[in-house]
């Protein structure tokens, strides 16, 4: 099983850093699920980040500042800096990344919670055709 090594699902989720995965002290960001303009359309979850990672990131992103799309109405709204949220999240270790879309992940868009390391192997395109098929995930 060398494809677990670096890819393995998180044993303590409440205290790890998404980004470098070690438990320590953390900064939680807690973020709400937007309109259709987003991409946290129908998806709440949150980042954890030590003082370390968190650093590398831009404080004003974590002030999750919401623009509207008035043309397109009120629903229609977005994170003003969501697109670097979402680049940042991108280059996290996939167990972090696991966290953030589907353990910490809530509504419509979430990925119904599998199981952490389903979920890994799923995107690792390694989980079995029979638990794909449990899920409910395309193969």
């Amino acid at each position: 099983m060398d494809y677990l090594k670096g890819n393995k699902a998180i044993e303590n989720p409440e205290c790890t850093c998404l980004n470098c995965l070690k438990e320590t002290k953390l900064h939680t960001i807690e973020i709400n699920q937007m309109g259709y303009d987003s991409k946290f359309d129908g998806l709440s979850t949150k980042i954890q980040l030590c003082d370390e990672c968190y650093k590398l990131t831009n404080p004003d992103w974590w002030k999750l500042e919401i623009v509207s799309n008035k043309e397109l109405g009120d629903d229609f709204s977005k994170y003003k800096y969501e697109n670097e949220i979402f680049e940042f999240i991108n280059q996290m270790p996939i167990a972090g990344q696991e966290l953030f879309f589907n353990y910490f992940a809530s509504g419509a868009s979430a990925n119904y919670n599998i199981k952490s390391q389903d979920w890994i192997d799923y995107e690792l395109g390694v989980l079995s055709d029979d638990k794909c098929k449990e899920y409910g995930l395309n193969i």
